[in-house]
């Protein structure tokens, strides 16, 4: 029989009185590391809005049926300006998921006669007291019990009225919202929306948004919008096709930056200003130093332009129109049949404000986002008369670089 002597009953009561304390020191730390571990996802994340259009914007915001809380006192911005404000996430239910868009276009008393031509979503400047009319979103989904939160992403599912993108200051992710093959925030995606779908100021005659006919498959909207390859949803289950770019995360990120970007659209031309040209017309000048023309200068529909010397005759003098376009001879450069094949060639037609007659000037060729496809000469043609077609862009391709000219 072992018998305990009073030393031993001692030292482990000593040892036990350590190991209890030790034990507490450990409790304690892990209950620190624990904290620290959900501090990663810190309540009150700030959304800074930026207002790069030309035009002042109402924020609007909606919130998700979910416990989600509404949130008041939204900005007003001026161009230029830029607000900040803070998502009432902290306390229950612990998370807030939910839409922001830009009202464009608003005027009228708060309260009472306050109504927005774009998003409209109540009588408030400040709130929104239902959903909003057909708009584009930034979505977020800030989650304190998901350990992937923030998500976000910019939609297009139900319209495309400003461009969104949104950025994430010091995440690894490419900025939500940004085309893939273009630069899409100087805005030719509305001028591209097909014209059954496009929403003009009733006074200005402008567009101002774009609206998805069929926001759960492919259409004719999606078709248009496709060959910028926005990171964004464009129909509802977008995400599903294989390498799409839509939704994103930034686990513990606390601060976003969206930015709302002028979407194309323009005003109306000016009328014709009598007595001389119009000093803003150019040539567009490229391959062996000849100029896009308009054979014999006649203004019909259907006629195939040219390459041919340059003269600065009026057969040459383009103007920028309406929507992208680019107008001669009181026509518009035009794809023929709206076509997207290599080869279809580029005519001149009646300016209609299809997604045929979107041009976009950059790096030194002339593109149409609705083909995604760019000006060339057929055949490498030097002569006077070569016809001209759409064919895959080819950065610095001599056949296809152009530059406006005699502004």
């Amino acid at each position: 029989m072992t018998v305990g002597t009073g030393l031993f009953s001692g030292r482990r009561g000593r040892l036990g009185r350590r190991v209890a304390l030790l034990s507490i020191m450990v409790l304690a730390l892990g209950l620190i590391v624990v904290m620290s571990s959900r501090s990663d996802a810190v309540a009150g994340e700030r959304v800074k809005f930026v207002n790069s259009t030309g035009e002042t914007l109402w924020i609007g915001a909606g919130e998700s049926a979910d416990g989600s809380r509404p949130i008041t006192n939204l900005p007003v911005l001026r161009p230029g300006e830029s607000k900040t404000i803070v998502i009432p996430d902290a306390g229950q239910p612990g998370h807030w998921r939910g839409r922001f868009f830009a009202r464009q276009r608003c005027s009228g008393d708060p309260g009472s006669t306050f109504k927005c031509l774009v998003g409209d979503c109540g009588a408030y400047p400040d709130r929104c007291e239902r959903g909003a009319e057909p708009v584009s979103l930034a979505e977020f989904n800030f989650d304190q019990n998901n350990s992937g939160a923030p998500w976000y992403n910019v939609s297009y599912v139900d319209a495309l009225s400003t461009i969104i993108t949104i950025d994430a200051p010091g995440g690894s992710n490419p900025v939500a919202g940004t085309c893939v093959r273009s630069d899409c925030s100087g805005g030719q995606m509305l001028a591209a929306c097909p014209e059954a779908h496009a929403v003009r100021d009733p006074r200005r005659g402008d567009r101002i948004n774009c609206v998805n006919p069929n926001r759960d498959a492919e259409s004719a909207y999606t078709a248009a919008l496709r060959p910028f390859v926005p990171r964004a949803y464009l129909w509802s289950t977008h995400d599903k096709v294989p390498g799409n770019e839509t939704v994103f995360s930034c686990p513990g990120c606390a601060d976003f930056v969206v930015t709302f970007r002028n979407s194309g659209a323009t005003a109306p031309p000016p009328a014709d200003r009598p007595g001389g040209p119009d000093s803003s017309a150019f040539a567009l000048r490229g391959y062996k130093d000849k100029c896009v023309d308009v054979p014999g200068g006649i203004s019909a529909d259907g006629a195939q332009l040219q390459l041919w010397r340059c003269n600065g005759t009026p057969a040459q003098r383009f103007s920028s129109g309406p929507n992208g376009s680019l107008v001669a001879l009181g026509k518009c450069m035009d794809v023929a049949w709206a076509s997207r094949d290599n080869g279809a060639k580029v005519q001149l037609a009646h300016c209609n404000g299809g997604p045929a007659q979107v041009w976009v000037v950059e790096r030194g060729m002339v593109r149409n986002p609705h083909s995604g496809k760019c000006v060339d000469v057929r055949d490498w043609n030097t002569a006077d008369g070569a016809p001209l077609q759409i064919w895959e862009c080819n950065p610095g391709q001599e056949n296809q670089t152009w530059r406006p000219a005699g502004r």
